[in-house]
């Protein structure tokens, strides 16, 4: 009995039970399959600069983690020390259909199947009218639905036409919530235009004063994609916009905590899994570099997220597999930390997104991650991952890095009316699918 006591007591050597390996013992296996080529040619280059190896070891982990903890600055992990308070992120509906009547049975059907917020596309729906606007939320309980608009033309009008409904309806100003979508250069690259930005902003102090709870300023680089720009450009274009609406606000006598408030930004996410999340963090991160700089409150300094998946790798010759494209897009976001994330419905013909089975579709599958998968109950799954930290490490330095080329080229405006800049830094060429 003594003699078995003793023996349970021993430590077990690892090592003399299973054997180990070099790292060139990893390589020189690779190297059978590999002919003539190096280990190296595996590396990939993505987003211009940034390498993922092939192999990596305990040689290549030296980066400190310097994401903190999630509900604290710089809210890497995430904006919330408790992650969703509902325990998921708001399943956010598009509606683009082609007349305010069709829309509306659109909204009304996502709101009773799982969606729990609008984006409404006032542009594809063709409102033209606060009648028209009405007639596309009719039914909907604004006091307990957000309604967002995606940025457009007329941004400012049809925001106007929201507060009237909110009036009319007598939603009281804690139970308006959503998000206004101004974002007159966002519009101006997505589609190719050009117009007077400050003028276009001249309408945001009165907006804020009669919004309530909903936010105003939408920073949209969910097109960039579509340019074929670099996440990392994608990232800092977003902030050198956002920073321009700071200064030029703040010029209309408004407070940086009020413009800092009424700001919320929308990404694209995609089925670069690894990317998208990365994406999401580092923006956080960088926004509170920004915010902190700006002389926010902390509380001030937290980026509110909404992720669009990407239509750009969309297969119209097997669109099946667009479904599964989209949910990994959404997973990422969801992992990345996003509030809100809208699956655009993949069309089986040349529709803008689809009919009421893709809907679903696109609805189920965020309703399956969120309330079957439970991805939204753990806050930052991905955190203390080396391989996501690193990445995340350098796409934030990558874009900082840009950011900083953009400002001191005279900030965004002077670079978007510059051909040259606009493919050197922002790497696209201005033109989208519009």
């Amino acid at each position: 009995m003594g003699n078995n006591s003793k023996s349970e007591k021993e430590t077990i050597n690892v090592s003399e039970v299973f054997n180990t390996y070099s790292r060139q013992d990893w390589e020189d296996l690779a190297l059978e399959t590999l002919s003539d080529k190096s280990i190296d040619s595996l590396n990939e280059i993505v987003d211009d600069e940034i390498e993922i190896k092939a192999i990596y070891s305990s040689e290549d982990q030296k980066l400190i983690n310097p994401a903190g903890i999630p509900g604290v600055a710089p809210f890497t992990r995430g904006i919330k020390i408790n992650g969703h308070e509902n325990g998921t992120w708001d399943i956010r509906a598009l509606i683009d259909d082609s007349t305010p009547e069709s829309a509306n049975k659109a909204a009304l059907n996502e709101l009773l199947n799982g969606s729990t917020s609008l984006l409404i596309d006032h542009e594809k729906i063709g409102i033209e009218s606060i009648n028209d606007l009405d007639k596309t939320l009719e039914g909907v309980f604004l006091n307990m639905t957000s309604i967002w608009f995606k940025p457009a033309l007329k941004g400012a009008e049809v925001a106007k036409w929201m507060i009237e409904l909110w009036d009319q309806r007598e939603i009281g100003n804690y139970e308006r919530h959503g998000g206004l979508g101004i974002d007159p250069i966002g519009v101006n690259v997505r589609k190719g235009t050009q117009s007077d930005y400050s003028r276009e902003l001249s309408d945001v102090p009165d907006l804020i004063d009669r919004t309530g709870c909903s936010k105003v300023l939408n920073i949209d680089s969910s097109f960039y994609p579509e340019l074929g720009g670099p996440t990392s450009a994608e990232l800092a274009y977003s902030l050198a916009v956002a920073v321009h609406y700071l200064r030029e606000l703040e010029k209309k006598e408004l407070e940086i905590e009020t413009i800092i408030e009424n700001m919320y930004f929308t990404y694209s996410s995609s089925s670069d899994q690894f990317m998208t999340i990365a994406k999401f963090r580092a923006a956080r991160r960088l926004w509170t570099q920004i915010t902190k700089e700006c002389g926010a409150t902390p509380e001030n300094q937290k980026q509110n997220q909404h992720a669009v998946t990407s239509t750009v790798a969309i297969d119209k010759k097997d669109p099946w597999f667009n479904s599964f494209k989209a949910t990994v897009a959404a997973f990422s976001a969801g992992i990345g930390g996003a509030e809100a994330i809208t699956v655009i419905p993949f069309a089986l013909s040349d529709e803008v997104s689809g009919g009421e089975s893709e809907r679903r579709m696109a609805r189920n599958a965020q309703l399956l991650l969120a309330e079957e998968s439970h991805i939204g109950r753990v806050i930052d799954p991905a955190g203390g991952s080396w391989f996501v930290e690193n990445l995340t490490e350098n796409l934030a330095q990558k874009s900082w890095n840009i950011f900083q080329q953009i400002e001191s080229s005279g900030g965004i405006v002077q670079v978007l009316n510059n051909e040259k800049k606009i493919e050197e830094l922002l790497k696209i060429r201005g033109s989208s699918r519009d």
